[in-house]
């Protein structure tokens, strides 16, 4: 807590050790285990992240080192000294006043993304992560909310894999990253079985884009373009698995289904569910701009409403304008820490407390009781 006020980070960072695949993949998967590293290195520590599968290495764009931005060193030089262990998540808390930090992958968005992995050598991949994730959140206390990760080749293996995550681990959500790795788009009846599974445990899917991946949305337009690539992996991503989820009739299938898209901001948000409802029609004579969608029953906007959270950063300006197209009970905010982006999450509560134009019941929403309500916690 921080002058009174409570607050969820909602996507928080794990930085994986390089020797979670020596300890954790299973034995038979051992000839095929990935190198990775992740980190901050240097005199001004600049980010490192190599995720190397298959000979394929990732992000595409990267070559083992990014380079440096400004208050790197100041935010994780201590942090980086402590292997980024479970004492370091304990300090950031007790400094930060942020009550509860759900904390996502990081090599974990891109173990899975070479498209010539098998679905059995994907789901080991995940397997290993989520059991070293587990003896991560047990090593540090309940303010740590732990995001199980999942593989889409096989959703009956990966809804296996949900229900031990949540009933064994007691991991409070499941992520994906949603760019293609196989021939069925989100919204096809393949996928079905993990979206029956997460609706029976009442846990949240959380959208998480990792940019640089083979067949990232950006790196078609963008070969050679890294900031170019990194907007359009989350921006334009999340355009295309909105309308997947909402165009494509799965949350009309399963209406318990919660969703939450990570780490784009709120902005494209108000837009892309205008165009969902007003198609390519633009201004019909009726004045209505909304033309249904077959399969559909509403909206949707109020299939958003009804199960779809977003999260953006604390002082995202936007939200103020998603408040009024969308109301206030679907917007989240959240640090990043542990990226180059969060290195500001010391700040995350007074950015959130300074948005002009929202009042503070909203604030209270955005910052406790919507992340609360989607990760099902007290």
């Amino acid at each position: 807590m921080h002058n009174g006020q409570r607050y969820i980070d909602s996507d928080g960072h794990v930085l994986e050790p390089p020797d979670l695949w020596e300890k954790y993949l299973d034995p038979a998967f051992r000839d095929e285990m990935p190198l990775s590293h992740v980190g901050y290195v240097g005199d001004d520590y600049a980010y490192s992240l190599e995720c190397r599968v298959k000979s394929v290495s990732m992000p595409t764009f990267l070559s083992g080192i990014t380079a440096a931005m400004p208050g790197l060193k100041e935010a994780y030089a201590e942090y980086q000294n402590l292997g980024w262990s479970p004492e370091v998540y304990r300090r950031v808390l007790d400094r930060s006043g942020i009550d509860k930090m759900v904390v996502y992958p990081t090599v974990g968005l891109f173990a899975t993304s070479v498209p010539t992995l098998s679905a059995e050598t994907a789901a080991a991949y995940r397997r290993a992560y989520n059991r070293w994730l587990n003896d991560f959140c047990t090593d540090c206390d309940d303010r740590i909310v732990g995001v199980g990760s999942l593989d889409l080749r096989d959703p009956v293996e990966a809804a296996r894999e949900a229900r031990r995550c949540v009933v064994d681990y007691g991991f409070r959500a499941l992520t994906v990253h949603p760019n293609p790795v196989t021939i069925y788009p989100l919204f096809h009846e393949f996928h079905d079985p993990l979206w029956e599974v997460l609706s029976e445990l009442d846990v949240p899917i959380g959208f998480h884009s990792g940019a640089g991946t083979p067949l990232d949305v950006g790196v078609s337009h963008f070969h050679d373009w890294t900031a170019g690539r990194g907007v359009a992996a989350f921006a334009l991503g999340y355009m295309l698995v909105s309308m997947a989820m909402i165009g494509g009739g799965v949350l009309e299938r399963f209406p318990r289904l919660r969703v939450v898209f990570l780490e784009a901001g709120v902005g494209w948000l108000p837009y892309m569910l205008d165009r969902m409802q007003a198609g390519i029609q633009g201004s019909n004579r009726d004045g209505s701009r909304f033309i249904p969608m077959q399969g559909l029953t509403m909206h949707p906007s109020d299939y958003f409403r009804r199960q779809c959270f977003v999260a953006s950063d604390p002082d995202d300006p936007d939200i103020a304008h998603a408040i009024e197209q969308l109301g206030d009970e679907c917007i989240v905010t959240a640090t990043d820490f542990g990226h180059p982006e969060g290195r500001g999450y010391m700040q995350a509560i007074d950015e959130t407390l300074a948005l002009k134009g929202i009042s503070d019941e909203s604030k209270q929403r955005i910052m406790w009781d919507n992340p609360a309500r989607l990760y099902g916690l007290d």
